[in-house]
């Protein structure tokens, strides 16, 4: 799992570096998320020129904007008829087809805004070293063994119009 947070860390900070990246403001927002902003990123990298299918992105938020965007669905009549095991269950991992991750590496702006993603799967090229190394270490006085894991891997945006990043409200 820590490989697995390091290597979405690694992305999320690729994403942001990059000043190419389609951006949707939603700085002037009352909320931190909104349903209705998924279908609004889909639009941009549609008219970026890419073929976009829901199951091919995934949306990637905080905790705070997850808990906005939960309230949303489950306040909508019509999403909680079609999708009752979202609030019988209390998990949302996928709206109107696109997949949702809750990730605390999204950055916040100067402004306090924070950013969300939406990341097409052809958007960032991962290419991970089929080994992992692992080392240990004994420290015989405080009787503990050092566990140590090296991950190695490349990674490249291939694509920075098949990213969209969403700009949100800033804290209070």
């Amino acid at each position: 799992k820590a490989c697995l947070r390091a290597v979405d860390k690694e992305i999320l900070d690729t994403i942001i570096a990059d000043t190419d990246v389609p951006e949707l403001d939603k700085t002037g927002a009352a909320v931190y998320f909104d349903a209705d902003w998924i279908p609004e990123a889909l639009h941009i990298i549609g008219n970026q020129g890419k073929d976009v299918k829901p199951q091919d992105v995934i949306l990637v938020i905080n905790t705070l904007m997850y808990a906005d965007l939960f309230k949303d669905v489950a306040g909508s009549q019509s999403i909680v008829f079609a999708m009752p095991d979202v609030v019988r269950e209390g998990l949302l991992a996928e709206l109107f087809g696109v997949k949702i991750l809750v990730s605390n590496y999204l950055p916040t702006h100067a402004t306090k805004s924070y950013s969300a993603f939406l990341i097409h799967k052809n958007a960032v090229v991962y290419a991970p070293k089929r080994e992992i190394l692992i080392e240990t270490e004994k420290d015989t006085v405080a009787r503990k063994v050092k566990l140590t894991g090296t991950h190695t891997f490349g990674l490249v945006i291939a694509d920075d119009k098949a990213v969209v990043e969403i700009k949100t409200k800033a804290t209070p």
